[in-house]
């Protein structure tokens, strides 16, 4: 089931509600099943990391919030990862040119300043992260949403 243009912060996709549930905590994905502390400290904080259009958002594409793809970190400071099957209809390219250092980088774009929150949006075959596999076994049409964020707890200011 298709679902129509969902809006996530500057990009639309489209999103294949049936393949994205198939796809949430795969077996074989780094953080599948993982209870390590940067894990943890995920699922019982994320909450209180993203603005509530982003969380809802995210749950209108169907993303596991409580299991991503892959999550690491240090001194609060974390890489998120999920992963959604569709379509990224428009949004900011996820490769910019540096004319410093005179070549292509990874386009991070800034949500939220401070705590830090930036988000990268690329379709998982330009990914060097794992990716899960569809129900036919390809990995054509998953899309990576890669977050980077320092990590608040309940209480704290966002």
């Amino acid at each position: 089931m298709r679902r129509p243009t969902i809006n996530f912060s500057q990009w639309k996709f489209s999103v294949d509600l049936k393949e994205t549930k198939s796809i949430q905590n795969q077996d074989g994905l780094p953080a599948s099943g993982c209870d390590c502390k940067d894990c943890s400290a995920w699922r019982k904080h994320y909450r209180y990391n993203f603005p509530d259009d982003l969380l809802t958002s995210l749950n209108r594409i169907g993303v596991d919030l409580n299991h991503p793809s892959d999550c690491y970190g240090s001194n609060g400071n974390l890489r998120v990862i999920f992963h959604f099957v569709g379509e990224i209809q428009s949004g900011p390219d996820f490769k910019i040119f540096d004319k410093k250092i005179n070549a292509n980088i990874m386009n991070y774009v800034p949500i939220r300043k401070e705590p830090c929150l930036s988000v990268m949006v690329l379709p998982a075959r330009d990914s060097y992260e794992s990716c899960p596999k569809k129900t036919n076994g390809s990995e054509e049409g998953v899309i990576c949403i890669d977050v980077r964020l320092k990590l608040i707890e309940e209480g704290e200011n966002a």
